[in-house]
């Protein structure tokens, strides 16, 4: 029995070894589901960050009467093994018609073929999930140009450049957030975030984007 459990560690030590979970100081999941009990109206689900937080009200006003929206954010990468469980727990009781799905400028612990490797293996859930469900993926945006931080942005365009692969492999569509935000470095209020001058105009380009999916 001891020579058995001794081999039996030995063998498992390597797997774990070879996984690496990043995690940043602070780890946050926010969950929203508006109109919880409404059946009439088609759901929408918004995947992303605290973007996705910031141009969520506004691109919920843009849909008022065409869908009901839920919001999924979180600070965890494609990467990290606990984003999956989020992600699940958003279809454990709700159909989705439209899912928006963004994530890219958390988790740069990570190289961008693990990146690549999460992110696909999120899309393959959603298709398991929400089969049915128009899918669209976002660019995410840049950071500030004038800040520190724009050193990063060469990663988000490589994470971009590999959302857009996907995107045509598995038949999505895409929502140019990076373009709308680019070069405006006074639409930032930090490196990483907006003005209301840029969530406003970003959560018409996501309320847009979605009902263009709905009516197709």
């Amino acid at each position: 029995m001891i020579k058995t459990l001794i081999l039996f560690v030995v063998m498992v030590l390597p797997i774990w070894a070879e996984t690496t979970i990043h995690r940043e100081g602070i780890e946050w999941c926010d969950i929203w589901i508006a109109k919880a009990t409404d059946k009439k109206l088609p759901r929408v689900m918004l995947v992303g960050d605290s973007i996705t937080k910031g141009y969520f009200k506004v691109a919920e006003k843009q849909l008022q009467g065409k869908a009901s929206c839920a919001r999924f954010a979180t600070s965890a990468c494609v990467s990290d093994p606990a984003f999956f469980a989020q992600l699940d727990a958003m279809f454990s009781h709700y159909q989705y018609a439209v899912i928006h799905f963004n994530n890219g400028l958390h988790g740069m612990g990570y190289s961008e073929d693990e990146y690549r490797e999460g992110y696909e293996k999120a899309l393959q859930l959603i298709r398991k999930k929400a089969p049915k469900a128009k899918l669209i993926l976002v660019l995410s945006t840049p950071l500030q140009s004038t800040s520190n931080e724009s050193k990063l942005n060469p990663r988000v365009d490589e994470r971009n450049r590999i959302v857009r692969e996907l995107a045509q492999k598995y038949g999505a569509t895409i929502n140019d957030l990076h373009g709308i935000s680019k070069d405006r470095p006074e639409h930032y209020k930090d490196p990483y975030h907006f003005k209301p001058v840029a969530i406003d105009l970003q959560g018409k380009r996501v309320g847009e984007t979605v009902k263009k999916a709905l009516a197709q």
